[in-house]
This record gives structure tokens, sequence and C-alpha cells, in this order.
């Protein structure tokens, strides 16, 4: 490591190393706060649609902040795992990698696993002993995949495999949001909390499928995308529908055309998101003479859903509290 730069060879300039690669620390913590406050945004206003008198205020609060910095920690400690999981990888295809080109060390990584170990589960305590456990067993599930990879080789040739695997440990993340916003703020949950879930599962299924899809022949000897389980337009198509039924099951939640005032506007905000779903499908289909890859368009998307519905949730939710005050 004697090329890199001096702050480099501490272990601060080696974390920021890490990040400013691959993790950059206010772009992921802005996506970490709009994944939270919106998927809690519409579970507030789902738990407390019914009779009068039975809404929920949406309270900010010390839970709001350990919500978001509580992703955001488990989202960078996932990607520390991802480091030493696609390590051999890698080598071959991403020689940019932090723990391949030298940038952080295979020590760096393990400390940053124990201290998310140590501080993730310790910072949701003040919050609930049954949160700071539920988080804890999601992290050891994410550090459980490096022997799942060694015990099923299937996870190394089959990207859908080994998406089956792996998403469990992001899908416990709205999960969380769905406890917390129960225990904490007394939101009972209901069916229209897990088809909540259910919809952002489908739209972050449209983002990890969307960038990870390339046409076969464009792809180097060895690379792994899905369309080599599925074909590049089945995958593509897959992608697509996902992010059509991430949105029409919100919009179906939302009810804008029961809505009254500015809600009935808003809760058709979601659909803005499928223009970045849709273009990137139509540009997919056909650029198939350079090596193009859609991933901006999948950032787009989900960007753009978890933005709508965070808008949707306040407006919504504000028109609640004026109303049942």
């Amino acid at each position: 490591m004697d090329d890199v730069n001096p702050a480099a060879k501490t272990f601060v300039g080696r974390l920021n190393a890490f990040m400013s690669i691959i993790y950059e620390p206010k772009l992921h913590f802005a996506f970490a706060a709009l994944w939270f406050l919106s998927l809690q945004g519409n579970m507030v206003l789902q738990g407390g649609q019914g009779q009068v008198g039975e809404a929920q205020p949406w309270i900010f609060s010390i839970a709001s902040i350990v919500g978001v910095v509580t992703l955001f920690l488990v989202m960078f400690y996932l990607r520390a795992v991802d480091e030493v999981k696609d390590l051999e990888y890698d080598k071959k295809y991403n020689p940019e990698r932090p723990l391949v080109s030298g940038a952080v060390t295979m020590t760096d990584i393990h400390r940053y696993w124990l201290l998310g170990f140590l501080l993730i589960p310790i910072i949701n305590l003040g919050l609930s002993p049954w949160l700071a456990l539920f988080i804890f067993a999601d992290m050891l599930y994410g550090l459980l995949l490096l022997k799942l990879e060694q015990w099923l080789p299937l996870m190394e040739r089959s990207m859908m495999f080994n998406l089956l695997l792996t998403y469990p440990v992001s899908i416990a993340l709205s999960v969380y949001t769905l406890l917390l916003t129960d225990w904490i703020l007394g939101v009972e949950i209901q069916a229209s909390s897990i088809l909540i879930i259910i919809s952002y599962i489908m739209a972050f299924l449209n983002f990890e499928i969307v960038r990870k899809n390339l046409w076969p022949a464009m792809a180097d000897e060895g690379e792994q995308f899905y369309s080599h389980d599925l074909g590049p337009i089945k995958a593509a198509l897959l992608g697509l529908a996902c992010a059509l039924g991430a949105v029409t099951l919100i919009i179906y939640l939302n009810a804008p055309w029961l809505a009254t005032g500015e809600s009935s506007v808003t809760g058709w905000l979601p659909l803005l998101a499928l223009c970045p779903a849709i273009k990137s499908f139509m540009i997919f289909y056909k650029e198939r003479t350079i090596r193009y890859n859609p991933r901006k368009w999948a950032v787009m998307f989900i960007a753009l859903f978890y933005l709508t519905n965070l808008l949707h949730a306040l407006t919504a939710n504000s028109l609640a509290l004026s109303l049942f005050d």
C-alpha cells in the first residue's frame, strides 16, 4: 500500500477510502432516510385509517433518527460483508473494489463487522431490546451468507438462487421499520402494512435486477448477470414487472380516488417512478451493440418511488392530524 495517500495508512483514512469507493456517506444516508421515512409514513397512514378518532399522528422523534441511522449502518455492514463474500469474483471483474485494490485490509473489514455488531444493537436498546435482538439476528444472517456460499456452490453459479438467499437481509430492514412503528408509535400492524412491505420488496427487486442485467454477448467470460439465468429480455421484463407491481400496489393502498384535498393528487405521484423504469426497458431492448447497463435508471426509479411515497405520506398524514387533532 505504498502508493496510497498517508491518510489511508490510518484506520480512519482507510474507512474514508472504503466509503468513498463503494459507500458514499451522504448519498447512502439520504437513501436510508428516504427508505425508512417513506415506509414508516405510509405505515402510519394505513394504520390510522378507519373511523373518526382512530388516526395516528406521525411523530418525528429520536426513534425516527435511530431508525434512519440503523438502516444506514446495517447497509454499510452488509456492504462490508459483501466485500469478503465476493472477493474472488471481484479479483477478476471488479479490481477497483477496496479490498481487492488494497484501499482496506481484511483486518479493517473484520473491525467494521465488530463495530456493527456492537454499535447497531446498542443504539436500538434504548427503543426496545426486541428491536435490538431483531437487528442483531439480521446482521448475523448476513454473516452466515459467507458460509452458505461455501456450502451451496449454486449461489456462485446462479444469480437468482443467490438473490433468494441474500435478499431476506434487506427485507428484514423493512420489517424492522414496521416493528419500530408498531412498538414505538403504537401503530397497529394490519394487512395493509404487509402489502406496503411487499410493494417495497418489488421496488427493490427492480433496482436489483435492472442494474445487474446485460446482454450476454457484451459480458466478459465468467461475469454474472441475471441475463445468464433468465435471458436478457426475460430479466428486463421481470424488472419492469416488479416496478409496475410496486407502483400499482402502493397506489391501490393510497386510493387517491377516494381521497380529498392534496392527498387526492399526491396519491398518484408514484406513477412518476414508472418513467425511468419504462425508459430503462426501452433503451435496454434497443441497445445491443455496446456494453450498456441501465443502472442509472434503476437508481432513478427507486429514488423516485421512495420520494413520491414520502411526499404523499407527509401530505396525507398532516391532513389526518388537522382533521383529528
